[in-house]
């Protein structure tokens, strides 16, 4: 289990870097807002829509940023709970209901990861950054807080996401902290419109973040004065 308050600096030295920016961050529950917004180049997908899903009972949040109470950016995310079945089933019942295509997916042609997820799964997504943010690293730094406060708030077995080809081929999956990439089946693209060909699935489980979030604050440790205990080495050393 990671130490909460490592966890909260993980995302609070990430959030400080993003304030230097002039991005303030907002957690809410409020989706009706997020699909109201008009978002340049960004359609919301149906993934965290109320006419779909209920989020009214605390399982789900998405983060607002804004810069001079301009919104320059969105995520969300929620709780999916597998029950006895696997994240795959899940997944699949959860395409049917949004789309109406109860078979269009078919068990077993999807990413092998998924066939073996069980428990609490976080689906974390529609992350949108506005072209102002562009080449400033910002969208790095506000997947890997999207993580951080779905492990926060939930404390998932897993959280998992879908990522385009570009994205992932730069490795942004990584510095966002998902550990691991895997390709999608063919068998998705029928399901689930919203995603594209070429996209990969993402995803980190708890034990992953919690050795992520440990090096982060091994990293970040401030070190303490010198004392009488630790004696200061004068002088010119070697090595």
């Amino acid at each position: 289990m990671y130490d909460p308050l490592d966890l909260a600096e993980f995302i609070g030295r990430r959030r400080n870097d993003l304030a230097e920016l002039g991005l303030t961050l907002q957690t809410r529950d409020d989706f009706d807002a997020l699909y109201a917004l008009d978002l340049p180049g960004k359609t919301v997908s149906p993934m965290f829509s109320p006419a779909h899903h209920d989020l009214l009972d605390q399982r789900a949040r998405w983060i607002c940023g804004t810069i001079e109470g301009q919104i320059v950016h969105v995520q969300a995310y929620r709780v999916i709970d597998t029950g006895a079945s696997t994240m795959e089933r899940a997944l699949v019942s959860e395409f049917a209901r949004i789309f109406g295509k109860p078979s269009a997916v078919p068990i077993g042609t999807i990413a092998d990861a998924l066939a073996e997820m069980r428990g609490r799964v976080v689906y974390h997504g529609d992350l949108w950054c506005h072209e102002s943010l562009r080449g400033t690293g910002a969208g790095e730094k506000l997947g890997a807080i999207g993580v951080g406060s779905a492990m926060l708030g939930f404390d998932p077995d897993y959280v998992i996401g879908f990522m385009e080809q570009p994205l992932a081929g730069r490795g942004f999956f990584f510095r966002e902290g998902y550990f691991h990439i895997e390709p999608l089946g063919s068998g998705w693209r029928r399901g689930a419109p919203f995603l594209l060909e070429n996209d990969w699935l993402v995803y980190c489980s708890r034990s992953s973040l919690r050795k992520l979030v440990m090096r982060d604050a091994q990293q970040n440790r401030v070190k303490q004065p010198v004392t009488l205990f630790e004696p200061r080495v004068m002088g010119n050393t070697s090595r």
